[in-house]
């Protein structure tokens, strides 16, 4: 496993400048590189960063799984506020709102 250390913006104002002003990877554990920490001031709107690289590609849940699970969640949250018309209030539910309750993504 690798990790990427970088230098970015991270104030809420507009960035006067680069966004990312360095990165480097470096094995897992390993400080800083000292190209990225000699770049970095106190207080000036940049952060040193870390993300961790997986070799392993990021497994997506099926269709019908997340529809099962959906459909399980809303099942939950109903009843738990309206126990007495949660039939009527998940039938409309799954009729307003189809393609989520099949487990199509919305992107």
């Amino acid at each position: 496993m690798k990790w990427r250390y970088s230098l970015r913006w991270k104030r809420p104002c507009p960035c006067p400048g680069e966004p990312e002003l360095a990165s480097e990877v470096v094995e897992a554990g390993k400080p800083a590189p000292e190209s990225v920490m000699s770049l970095w001031v106190a207080g000036a709107g940049y952060a040193v960063c870390v993300d961790f690289l997986y070799d392993r590609p990021v497994r997506r849940w099926t269709d019908e799984r997340k529809a099962a699970t959906r459909r399980r969640n809303l099942a939950r949250r109903v009843n738990r506020i309206a126990p007495l018309f949660a039939d009527e209030l998940i039938g409309r539910e799954l009729t307003a709102r189809p393609d989520y309750y099949r487990g199509k993504s919305h992107r």
